[in-house]
């Protein structure tokens, strides 16, 4: 048997897993990894197990196979069945783990068996390990401290010999609720802390792995939880543990009173408490309250009522605060929340005592004169139990001129009477103050016998003694009062009367002050003065009385301080120091003084101070002062509790602060003074031992003055800053004070003179490539000494946030080598220098926009410079924000500070003992000052007699760098220069030039046109006679003419043929014009008495306006005028015949005005003239627009002059720039009239050629004119051969002159000289020089004639060489000024050049001219003076080249007889004029009508735009958010109690905003002033009750009272007290605390409406106070209901407020009216209404051009109507459309009238709320107002989309619906009425049966409104529930007589009438349809005219049928003739 061997396999080969998928290996671990293989194989050859590794980036990701990684430190087994992978011997990362199984088979040529199994295996970082020692709970003492340690925490991964912290972040946490860990999340921002200073949960005093908690710094008796938190990258971890603090030693405590303190409180002084401990610490809560005698808590005003806080170790409450407490006793409790957990209540009684009851106290008599009437007092009906009264009188008319904040109400002034007795002696009173009208303050104050006092006020006139009597007797009276042994003063010094003699001072002091200056008794009152001062050391100051009136007397006399000599100035100085050294005796003395009055007379010694201190000079030492201030301020800190906040003692020159806080709390001092331009700020070092407990009064003081106050010291001469004082001092246990100098004393310090502090800087777009044309750049230049410098501040002033890039320069080259220094300068940080080696950037100043150049970095420039002084370039840089270079937006302030300090007063001042802080800008100077020990040196300079003064004073010396150098033109190099002005200058020059190429070919064709006449075509040539027609066209708009003028002379031998006055190549007859035609008859006319002339109306204008006429017979010089002054067009008439006009003839002024204006304005104004008709020598078109050029180049360089200086105005508005420049322009304008006349009067007189003598325009008979046979032709040539032949032996035997041109004949050219004769009265002197008008007509032959001015010929080019040099000078000073200026400031000098230029061409020229003319109308004139022609010359008549043979005469003469036979040369036909007058009708309808139409639309459009602005959405969807808040519980108001519980619930929740105050909750809606609630309710009367006596009882009738009804019965308005009592008569100066009565609204007067009424602005108010807590306005309401302010008789209670959201610029006034019904329910109802106001805002220009666009309109409506109105009269009523549009445009009036009331009253009512904010603004007028407004806009609105019908009646269908409407308007009327009557019983039968059971009936306008409902088929409601049957009746009967019936018949009615109107709507002539028509035809020939297409006459059919309809083609019945009424003319017309 043979052996059979089996085939070897592999049975199995995998990787043991304890879990699919991947594993998961920490990298600090190490792990084994197992395989199963195996296999059958028999005498195999071998087999392996192998392990390999590969790094994979994800598992489905195929590792390199050929490249497994190598392990570090390879385990044993990796060739076996299994594998170990050590720890730390993998990276982080995914593994692939291969093993493979091989097995080799016997054969060995069989391939190797292999299988193999993969793992992924994930090596991760471990977890770090947080942990902290200990127990998780610990428990502690208060006194011991706590170490967390968590230095065990480590990171696995980290190994054996490296630090397991390495990396590891440490933060830690602590909470008191163990909530905010839940989940391993911190709630970082929870309010759970565990200390007040964390703002988070995080703790910021440990960062490390150790947290050492010392001993008191956790509060006792709480449980505290730490969480430590590890982090290491991505990795965290955490430990926790608790802390419980056990709770502390209980302190000593007890209630001292400090002020007050008698067995019974006086109300009218402050009670100041303090708390006494031993082991309290700072960190205790203390809470103050007050208690009633049951031990509730009183109701107490903390904010308002107490000086200091209720959380304090020292309460302070103010005098009058326990006003409205019962005289009772009462408990002060004070809850301390020890810090150690301990609790105590201590508690403190008193007993009130109120001030007597008030009474009355009257003066007798009201009026008089000081020192001369005697006044008496008189108090009356004063009670109070505690007997005797005392009382005083106080003249009080020094408050207003020293300020103390402390004192409610500052009652400085002396006492006049203390005594018991009510009634004063008769005394005299001091001057009152004149600013009052010599009124005079009193206060009577009444004491009782426990020392409260009550207080009145009294006021009397008491005039200077100097009104009646001389001064010098007034000043011997004084002497005689006060000198001498026997005077009143010296008797009151002796009887010991120190309160009158006090008073006499004071009043002898007032009469003094009020002397007139008068220099010879000077002495005399200085003497006086003195002697006033020295008598005051009589006085004793033992009491607080006497003191006053010592203080008092000293005020009085250093109020003139200018009247003060040094002695008495001395004297004064030492008694205010001996009166307020009494002050603080009487303060050690008596605890129970009055600190009240203790403030009160201390203003009257800083007044004093105040006063005295202006009295400094240089010349002189005085140091006495400053030993008063000091001395002062300790008076003051002696009144004050610590955290009483600041007292502040102010003048016009000196001001005073006084702050006393605990020593712990000294960094808080004086950190809210509010407006703080001068500050003060001092730190404690905390290890300091100062001898003082952490609970020790510190009290700190600083004065600062506004002068200097030092100025004998020279060193102030080089400051610019404010001096400030300032002083600490602390009080030690035993009560004594020691001075404290604060380690750390921040001084601010305000600069003064900062008007020329900063300067501005050129910046404009850079153009160094395309980078840099993205930035704007700008520079200054600056040089510096080095040497006597520090460091150099560079302050950018600028309102644009954008990032400054500064470079610094060394020199003045601005290039890459000299660039030293590089800035990055944001708005809001402080600027960074660049990494440089070359300097040190270090600088003290730290603040935003502010550069410092260290000292460093100016020594590295010097060193460049080689020089000390070095100079300096700074370059800024930043993102584009100007397109054009200006000098507005940056300014730069270039300055060096050093701060200057002294200790009391030395020599002179100390430099480097305080340093310069980090928060110097240019406006405030930041010094900081550090106690740091003096050198002996310096202690030596102090003088001893200083050593007293403990003040420390300091100011700043600041240096402004001089001559800052603008770079502007180094830098603007490379920027775009302003092109303004040279563009302008160009632009100028450019015209110029274009117009005087222009004015030469002018020049040219005058001469041409001057010099020739029109010979007319269609002159016969057999004609013998010439006649020069002269016409005139006058100068109106519109009067040339296009048409064919024919003219027909008309004599008395004979009348000439018609002719027609046109030529081929000449254009004659337009406006202004002067045409002379030769005109030729067959023979002489004679004399000619008229002309006849007539047009055909032809052309494109053919209407003219004649002005006169003249005819001259060429050979006789005989001369006829005509004056016409005529328009001839179809409108008037065509054909006139005008009879001659003597010369002699007196002219209608009017008429010579008109022409003479006319005239002046076209040869005399410059600039007209250049573009007149026809200019003549001497003065061409070319000349006068050379003297143009001079005078507007003259006037820009004025401008631009005027605008360098007037700097100071560029700052002002818009308006007020505007107005400038304006005004500039007319000054402008003004003083270029010399230049004007200068140069045109050389221009003019030197070149003026000789006038013609009037014996040679003398009428002559010529040897030719006897030859009248001749043609003209022939007779012309011979009359010039003659004329030339006279002129050549007339020159032969006179000299050449060089001025007179010799006539040249050139051609065939005849020229004919123009005659000017005269025969007879016909003769008129033709001269436009006035030396030969009339005046000389009727001077004798050998009158001798006025020379006239001739000028030598070379003046003119003196007169070119001043319009050239005036140009060139002025264009360029133009150019030189306009490149230093900015963009914005050169488009102002443009608009001021334009307007110079505008004002001369339209306002001073033509007024000039006005007037000259006015002037020379009012002197009679006649014919002759006007100006008939211009001048004496010849005058060249073209005539045809070659001469005409007989034939060709005669064919001529044919054609021009048969062309004036035509029938053109006849006058139009009155047929013919009527056809003309109809197509310019419809002509100038078409124009109206589309202009019309084109207004209105852009009428229409404008109101939509407004419409628009109004934002009606925005306003609607702010009115429903407002709604919402507000009706929220609204309807559950039901009675007068539920208005408490609503304003409680919805109203006050909404009002005060903690987050937010003054805003609205959770909105952006900011409350406007103060919101109010007010009462209207019934005036108490008896009212009759009928009810009650006709149904009840007479013994209950009485019991029934019926409610006043609001309308019928009167309101009630007068002032009440509490609980509606009547007030007294008596008046104080203290608010009533009653209810007042708030009366209406006198100028701004507004209504609130509710459901029943409709009430006025008046009510006893009640207002609210936002900005305070809640719980005040809680307390107040409560008061107010336990007061029953709402009581039966309440008719409305009216809640009001506004609102103003900024984001949608919309206020809202907001009403909420509650009303109470005569049925009893309260009726609320809410009004919101949103508005907003016109912003006339630069911004917004497009909303300002809108409504000048509107106010245009406006004017041009009302000046339309008024023409409108005045053409038509009568007949205006009578049109629809007329009513129409007077409806209209009163209501446009009414929208502008209505609109401008509301900006004002809105504009007024702002300002009234930014002058008092703490006021209620009624903005519900404005609401009103504006309400209105859009009301009338509504009804404009819709009145002019009504009015687009009249526009659309062009369109047939609408002419047929407007006339439908009328013809059926009768039977319109008939159903309306008929319908009406049905309508009326249904509303009442409904009204009546269903109206107590259905809302929808209740009323008749519900009813109403149920019906009308009906009527459009909108049936709701109709369920009828109570009498179903009666209700569908009712329904049923309704829709059959309403509907089915009445309804339709309606209908059938309009459409009948509609039937009947097609045809005659046809038929009738329509204007509309006409002027649409002309429009139509005209747009389609422009369009033909566009479309090159041909010319169609006939309308198409649709535009036809459009606008004539069609025709009936059935009906014959409107065929024939008929006869109608058509816009109320009876017409007959035939239809076809």
């Amino acid at each position: 048997a043979s052996c059979h061997t089996s085939p070897c396999r592999i049975l199995d080969a995998s990787i043991n897993r304890k879990a699919p998928g991947l594993v998961r290996l920490p990298r600090a671990e190490e792990v084994t990894l197992q395989a199963t293989a195996r296999w059958d194989c028999m005498q195999e050859r071998g087999s392996q197990l192998a392990w390999r590794f590969y790094a994979v980036a994800s598992e489905h990701d195929v590792p390199d196979w050929s490249r497994p990684l190598r392990l570090p430190q390879p385990g044993p087994g990796g060739l076996g069945a299994s594998t170990h992978i050590p720890k730390f011997s993998l990276p982080c990362g995914l593994y692939l783990v291969n093993f493979t199984l091989t097995v080799l088979p016997p054969d060995q040529d069989q391939a190797p068996l292999t299988k193999s199994d993969a793992i992924h295996v994930l090596v991760v970082m471990s977890p770090l390990k947080a942990l902290l020692l200990g127990n998780a709970k610990e428990t502690v003492r208060f006194s011991e401290g706590l170490v967390l340690n968590g230095t065990m925490s480590s990171d696995p991964d980290v190994g054996s010999l490296e630090d397991p912290l390495q990396g590891v972040q440490f933060s830690w946490y602590c909470t008191t609720n163990p909530g905010n860990y839940a989940g391993g999340h911190v709630a970082v921002t929870n309010k759970d802390v565990c200390r007040t200073e964390q703002t988070t949960l995080d703790w910021p005093w440990a960062s490390g792995p150790l947290l050492t908690l010392s001993p008191e710094t956790l509060k006792g008796d709480r449980s505290y939880h730490f969480r430590m938190v590890i982090r290491k990258g991505d990795r965290a971890a955490f430990s926790d543990k608790t802390v419980h603090v056990l709770q502390g030693t209980m302190p000593t405590a007890h209630i001292s009173c400090i002020e007050n303190c008698d067995g019974f409180l006086v109300i009218s002084d402050r009670f100041s408490l303090s708390l006494n401990c031993t082991g309290c610490t700072s960190r205790d809560l203390y809470t103050w309250s007050i208690l009633s005698p049951t031990g509730d808590e009183m109701m107490f005003d903390w904010v308002g009522q107490a000086v200091t806080r209720r959380d304090g170790a020292y309460l302070s409450i103010k005098a009058f605060a326990f006003t409205d407490f019962l005289e009772d006793r009462f408990w002060v409790s004070l809850q301390v929340a020890g810090w150690s957990g301990v609790t105590l209540d201590l508690r403190y009684s008193f007993v009130i005592n109120h001030g007597p009851e008030v009474g009355e106290c009257k003066i007798n008599p009201a009026k008089g004169i000081a020192i001369l009437t005697k006044f008496v007092i008189k108090c009356s009906n004063f009670k109070d139990k505690n007997i005797p009264l005392t009382y005083k009188v106080i003249v009080a008319d020094l408050d207003g001129t020293s300020r103390i904040n402390s004192v409610t109400e500052n009652t400085l002034g002396a006492i006049l009477y203390l005594g018991t007795r009510s009634t004063t002696p008769p005394t005299f009173l001091p001057v009152g103050q004149l600013v009052n009208r010599y009124k005079l303050k009193m206060y009577a104050q009444v004491y009782d016998s426990l020392g409260s006092f009550t207080q009145v006020t009294l006021y009397a006139t008491v005039g200077a003694p100097t009104d009646r009597n001389p001064s010098q007797m007034v000043l011997s009276q004084l002497r005689n009062f006060t000198e001498g042994p026997t005077s009143l003063l010296s008797t009151l010094l002796q009887k010991q009367d120190w309160l009158s003699a006090g008073y006499l001072l004071y009043i002898v002091a007032s009469i003094l002050n009020n002397l007139k200056v008068d220099l010879t008794l000077q002495k005399s009152k200085d003497s006086l003065r003195e002697h006033l001062v020295n008598q005051s050391f009589e006085l004793p100051v033992s009491t607080l009385d006497e003191i006053c009136q010592v203080v008092t007397a000293i005020t009085k006399l250093t109020q003139k301080a200018s009247e003060f000599t040094p002695v008495a100035q001395k004297r004064a100085t030492v008694r205010l120091w001996e009166a307020n050294q009494a002050l603080q005796r009487c303060q050690r003395k008596d605890k129970c003084v009055h600190s009240d009055r203790i403030e009160t007379m201390s203003t009257g010694i800083f007044m004093s101070l105040s006063n005295i201190l202006k009295l400094l000079t240089p010349y002189e030492v005085f140091e006495d002062p400053f030993y008063v201030v000091e001395s002062l301020a300790d008076t003051i800190a002696a009144t004050k509790v610590p955290g009483s906040g600041i007292t502040a003692l102010r003048t016009s020159n000196f001001n005073m602060y006084v702050e006393k806080v605990e020593k712990w709390d000294v960094t808080q001092a004086f950190r809210n003074k509010k407006q703080c331009p001068n500050c003060f700020h001092a730190a404690l070092n905390a290890s300091r031992d100062l001898g003082l407990p952490a609970q020790a009064p510190v009290s700190m003081m600083f004065c600062e003055f506004a002068d200097d106050p030092f100025p004998w010291l020279s060193y102030l001469e080089n400051t610019s800053a404010e001096v400030l004082g300032f002083r600490m001092t602390g009080t030690t246990d035993n009560g004594s004070v020691i001075e404290i100098t604060p380690d750390v004393a921040d001084v601010f310090l305000t600069r003064k003179h900062l008007t020329f502090a900063t300067f501005n800087v050129m910046v404009g777009p850079s153009n160094e490539g395309a980078r840099s044309s993205q930035m704007t750049t700008g520079g200054i230049s600056f040089e510096v000494d080095s040497r006597s410098v520090k460091e150099v501040l560079l302050h950018i002033v600028t309102q644009v946030t954008v990032l400054f890039k500064v470079s610094v320069y060394a020199g003045s080259q601005v290039t890459p080598t000299d660039l030293v220094a590089t800035f990055l300068v944001p708005h809001d940080t402080p600027p960074t220098a660049n990494q440089s080696s070359l300097f040190d950037p270090t600088c003290t100043v730290k603040e935003a926009r502010v550069v410092c150049l260290s000292p460093s970095l100016l020594q590295v420039i010097a060193q460049r410079s080689h020089s000390p002084k070095c100079h300096i370039s700074v370059v800024l840089q930043a993102p584009r924000f100007v397109l054009q270079p200006t000098d507005q937006l940056v300014r730069i302030a270039l300055f060096t500070v050093g701060c200057l300090d002294m200790y009391g007063i030395q020599n002179d001042w100390q430099e480097g003992t305080c340093a310069l802080g980090e928060k110097t800008t240019w406006k405030m100077v930041h010094c900081v000052c550090r106690n740091v020990r003096r050198s002996r040196r310096q202690l030596s300079s102090i003088r001893l007699t200083n050593l007293r003064l403990h003040t420390r004073y300091v100011t700043a010396k600041v240096i402004v760098i001089p001559n800052p150098v603008d770079l502007q033109l180094k830098i603007i190099k490379n920027l775009h220069q302003n092109p303004v002005t040279l563009l302008a200058v160009l632009f100028i020059m450019f015209l110029y030039m274009a117009l005087a190429f222009w004015a030469l070919h002018r020049d040219e064709m005058d001469q041409f046109l001057w010099d020739h006449v029109v010979v007319l075509p269609d002159n016969d040539p057999y004609d013998s006679m010439c006649y020069l027609v002269t016409v005139f066209t006058g100068s109106r708009w519109g009067s040339g003419t296009r048409a064919n003028v024919f003219v027909q002379l008309q004599g008395t031998e004979n009348t000439s043929d018609v002719h027609c006055l046109s030529h081929p190549y000449f254009t004659t007859l337009y406006r202004g014009s002067i045409n002379t035609f030769l005109l030729t008859t067959k023979s002489d006319l004679g004399d000619i008495h008229s002309i006849r002339v007539w047009h055909n109306n032809e052309g494109r204008a053919p209407s003219w306006y004649l002005s006169r006429i003249k005819v001259e017979n060429l050979f006789s010089r005989q001369i006829w005028l005509f004056m016409c002054r005529k328009w001839l067009s179809v409108d008037t008439t065509l054909d006139v015949t005008f009879p001659a006009t003597q010369p002699d003839q007196p002219l209608e002024r009017k008429d010579f005005f008109l022409i003479d204006l006319s005239n002046r304005l076209e040869h005399n104004h410059m600039w007209f003239s250049i573009f007149s008709s026809v200019v003549a020598e001497p003065f061409n078109r070319l000349q006068r627009l050379s003297c143009c050029l001079a005078m507007l180049l003259s006037s820009l360089v004025c401008n631009i002059m005027f605008f360098n200086l007037n700097k100071k105005e560029q700052s002002g508005s818009r308006e007020g720039r505007l107005m400038r420049s304006m005004m500039i322009g007319i000054e402008s304008v003004i003083i270029t009239i010399p230049v004007q006349l200068l140069i045109t009067f050389f221009f003019t007189y030197s070149q003026k050629k000789p006038r013609v003598n009037p014996e040679e325009v003398a009428p002559q008979k010529h040897p030719l004119m006897s030859e009248e046979d001749n043609p003209w032709k022939e007779r012309l040539d011979k009359w010039y051969a003659y004329e030339i032949e006279r002129d050549r032996a007339v020159e032969a035997e006179k000299p050449i002159s060089p001025s007179r041109a010799k006539p040249k004949a050139f051609g065939p050219t005849i020229k004919a000289k123009a005659p000017m004769t005269s025969k007879s009265n016909m003769s008129f002197t033709n001269n436009q020089d006035a030396s030969l008008r009339a005046p000389s007509f009727r001077q004798d032959e050998h009158t001798e004639r006025k020379l006239p001015i001739v000028l030598p010929w070379w003046c003119a080019y003196i007169a070119w060489f001043w319009v050239f040099a005036a140009s060139a000078v002025s264009s360029f000073f133009i150019v030189f000024y306009g490149l230093t200026y900015g963009y914005d400031k050169s488009m102002e000098w443009l608009f001021a050049s334009l307007c110079s230029f505008c004002q001369s061409v339209f306002l001073v020229q033509p007024c000039k001219i006005m007037l000259w003319s006015g002037a020379r109308t009012n002197q009679l004139k006649y014919c002759k003076n006007l100006s008939w022609t211009s001048k004496y010359r010849y005058s060249e008549i073209k005539l045809p080249e070659a001469k005409m043979s007989p034939k060709e005469m005669a064919a001529l003469h044919e054609r021009i007889v048969s062309i004036q036979r035509s029938r053109m040369y006849q006058p139009l036909t009155e047929d013919e004029i009527r056809i003309f007058r109809r197509k310019k009708r419809i002509r100038r309808r078409a124009l109206l009508f589309l202009s019309y139409l084109v207004t209105h639309f852009i009428f229409l459009a404008l109101l939509l735009l407004l419409v628009a602005l109004l934002r009606h959405s925005d306003t609607f969807y702010y009115n429903q958010s407002i709604r919402h808040q507000f009706s929220m519980d609204l309807a559950a108001v039901t009675k007068l109690e539920d208005i408490y519980a609503w304003l409680h619930n919805v109203f006050l929740p909404l009002l005060h905003n903690d987050l937010n105050p003054t805003f609205l909750l959770d909105t952006s809606s900011k409350i406007l002033g103060l919101p109010l609630m007010r009462q209207v309710r019934a005036k108490p009367s008896p009212k009759r009750c009928l009810p009650a006596e006709t149904f009840v009882q007479n013994g209950n009738s009485g019991e029934i009272r019926c409610h006043l009804e609001y309308g019928v019965d009167p309101e009630d308005r007068e002032d009440y007290a509490s609980f509606w009592n009547k007030v007294g008569q008596w008046s104080t100066d203290k608010e009533n605390d009653g209810f007042i009565y708030k009366p209406p609204e006198k100028k701004w007067v507004y209504h609130s409406y509710g459901v029943l009424h409709t009430y006025g602005s008046g009510g006893y108010a009640f207002l609210f106070y936002p900005e305070q807590q809640t719980f005040n306005s809680t307390l107040r309401l409560q008061e107010l209901q336990g007061e029953s302010w709402l009581d039966e008789k309440t008719w409305a209670v009216i809640l009001e407020l506004t609102t103003f959201n900024a984001d949608a610029s919309l206020i809202c006034s907001i009403s909420v009216v509650f009303e109470v019904s005569l049925s009893g329910p309260v009726n609320s109802s809410l009004s919101v209404y949103s508005f907003s106001l016109a912003d006339f805002n630069r911004k917004t220009s497009s909303e300002i051009y809108l409504y000048v666009a509107i106010l245009i309109f406006f004017f041009a409506y009302i000046i339309d109507e008024g023409y409108v109105i005045k053409q038509e009269r009568a007949s205006y009523i009578r049109s629809v459309y007329n009513l129409l549009n007077f409806a209209l445009k009163c209501l446009f009036t009414m929208l502008i009238m209505v609109f401008l009331r509301k900006h004002f009253l809105a504009t007024d009512m702002i300002r009234f709320h930014l002058s008092n904010p703490e006021a209620f603004i009624p903005f519900h007028a404005v609401s009103q107002m504006d309400h209105t407004m859009r009301t009338i806009l509504a009804f404009l609105l819709f009145l002019t989309i009504l009015k687009t019908l009249r526009y659309s009646r062009f369109f047939y269908d609408v002419r047929l619906a407007q006339s439908a409407i009328q013809a059926a308007l009768p039977g319109i009327f008939h159903m309306a009425l008929v319908v009406s009557v049905y309508f009326f019983v249904y509303v009442a039968f409904g009204y009546l049966v269903f109206g107590q059971h259905e809302w929808n009936y209740s009323s008749m306008i519900h009813a109403t409104q149920t019906v009308f409902s009906y009527c459009v088929s909108a049936f709701q409601n109709t369920e009828f529930s109570t009498n179903r049957v009666f209700g569908v009746l009712f329904l049923s009967s309704f829709m059959l007589v309403m509907i089915c019936i009445l309804i339709n018949l309606f209908q059938a009615v309009i459409l009948s009438a509609y039937e009947e109107m097609k045809q005659p709507v046809f038929e009738e002539p329509s204007e509309e349809v006409e002027a649409m028509a002309y429009l139509c035809g005209k747009l389609r020939v422009v369009f033909g005219f566009l479309t090159f297409r041909s010319k169609t006459t006939d309308h198409p059919d649709f535009c036809s049928s459009m606008l004539y309809g069609q025709p009936e083609k059935n009906s014959r019945q409107y065929l024939g003739l008929k006869t109608r009424n058509i816009n109320g003319k009876k017409m007959v017309y035939l239809v076809l």
